[in-house]
């Protein structure tokens, strides 16, 4: 039987990393109920608070 992440002490680093990107990411999506309306529409505000682009989702023109 294989151990799991947890139980096992010589975890590697990237295992651990990885872990923490995980539990990082559960914990802002519970703050905003689990909503990916909720969570989008808290960073559009706060782009147009720091007055720089986050991100761009709007497909890019090919050339003609």
């Amino acid at each position: 039987m294989s151990e799991t992440t947890e139980q096992n002490p010589k975890t590697q680093t990237g295992d651990i990393v990885l872990q923490e990107v995980w539990r990082i990411k559960d914990q802002l999506s519970a703050s905003y109920g689990h909503d990916i309306h909720k969570l989008f529409e808290q960073a559009r505000k706060s782009e147009k608070l720091s007055g720089h682009p986050i991100s761009n989702l709007q497909p890019k023109r090919g050339k003609i």
